[in-house]
């Protein structure tokens, strides 16, 4: 890490705290632990196991308030000592951003949730773009590239609410800078595959496009990470350096490729039919079922935006969230409702303040004290017993 002082202005990694699990123990390098457990080896500190702070290769708060580039090495696979540095060199990067605050790098995670993933036509151009910027990253005269990627942007950013626009910028500088890094260090580009990108996620293609539009703005000598920092777009600094698409040499604009149609409209069904197999799945699960709702709606207190996935696109009218690891509502004075390890589906205008939420494969329910009462590991409810009506397939709740 200590060759890579240059990848970014005020980057130095060879500052920035390592807490690395390898497996066995847990490997602290370039801070002292505030917290017990460890041993002192060397100018190492060793903890047995995988310390509680690690559960992602991710920029980690120690106990104390310390930052640290964490990997866990296991999820690495086979991965070689190169490898293992430029992993830990994207992660102390996203040190250095939290280090760092600039609003390049403040991305609303939850906009990905609503993000129009069932759009071929969103798909498709986002497949050209991919294209045309891998074209770019390997043509010596890359400028009509990066040209044709920025149309085909434009075409997709027609299609996206300002929302969703932001997201993908903002993630680009999130992510694909700290991609951008990496494989700057290991002396790569990210890896612009045109069909894999209709399939992924806006979060996963930020990664990639981010770092490719990077390593062209580097390509072009101009001094653009200063702009990038403050706020200025990767895409939007790009097209400032190479101008817009139709130049007198390419008067029409780019025309679609129809093996890449293909694939976006594949990608789009593909991904509709994944998210009735989710609602199916849910509404499979064996056992009791509950259904709270309210015309003024729950407050969401706290959600997992890691575990929540819009079901509109199957034939719900409304936003529908399919929550499958934690959620926690406030029902007023009338109840209490949080699960952590299940499944829940809230219905509603948005996400944070359903009219409905359903859960199913309840235990038995205690009545005590006027309450009606679900408590375990996985769920604790606590509504009206006098709210509650029993249905056949379970129980439902009126809090108006």
């Amino acid at each position: 890490m200590r060759t890579a002082t240059t990848l970014w202005p005020g980057f130095t990694p060879a500052t920035i705290p390592a807490l690395v699990f390898d497996g066995g123990v847990t490997w602290l390098d370039g801070a002292a632990p505030q917290d017990d457990g460890w041993e002192e080896v060397g100018d190492r500190w060793r903890f047995p196991g995988c310390h509680p702070a690690l559960n992602a290769n991710t920029a980690v708060t120690l106990p104390g308030g310390a930052l640290a580039a964490g990997v866990l090495l296991p999820s690495l696979g086979e991965a070689d000592a190169v490898t293992v540095a430029s992993i830990l060199l994207h992660e102390a990067f996203h040190v250095y951003q939290r280090a760092h605050p600039r609003p390049a790098w403040q991305a609303d995670e939850l906009a990905a949730l609503t993000y129009p993933a069932t759009d071929p036509e969103v798909l498709h151009a986002r497949a050209e773009e991919t294209q045309a910027l891998a074209d770019a990253l390997s043509a010596a005269d890359w400028v009509p590239h990066a040209r044709r990627a920025l149309h085909w942007r434009q075409v997709r950013s027609d299609r996206l609410t300002p929302e969703h626009r932001t997201f993908e910028a903002r993630m680009e500088t999130a992510e694909g800078l700290a991609e951008y890094v990496e494989t700057r260090f290991l002396g790569t580009f990210p890896p612009m595959d045109a069909t894999d990108a209709a399939r992924m996620n806006a979060r996963q293609w930020a990664y990639h496009t981010g770092a490719a539009l990077a390593h062209l703005l580097r390509r072009s000598g101009a001094d653009w990470m200063e702009a990038v920092e403050g706020g200025t777009p990767l895409h939007a600094q790009l097209g400032k350096l190479v101008g817009p698409p139709a130049t007198p040499l390419q008067p029409t604009p780019p025309q679609p490729t129809p093996a890449l149609r293909h694939a976006a409209e594949v990608a789009a069904h593909t991904h509709t039919e994944s998210l009735r197999r989710l609602e199916a799945t849910f509404a499979a699960q064996p056992g009791e079922r509950l259904t709270v709702t309210s015309a003024a709606g729950f407050p969401v207190t706290a959600l997992d935006p890691m575990n929540v996935t819009r079901l509109d696109g199957t034939h719900f009218p409304h936003a529908c969230f399919l929550h499958t690891r934690f959620l926690s509502l406030n029902l007023g004075a009338d109840g209490t409702f949080r699960l952590s390890g299940a499944s829940a589906l809230t219905h509603g205008p948005g996400l944070w303040r359903p009219t409905a939420v359903e859960v199913r494969g309840l235990p038995l329910p205690e009545t005590s004290g006027g309450r009606w009462v679900v408590q375990d590991d996985r769920w604790t409810i606590q509504l009206p017993a006098d709210r509650v009506q029993s249905t056949p397939d379970g129980w439902r709740c009126r809090l108006d």
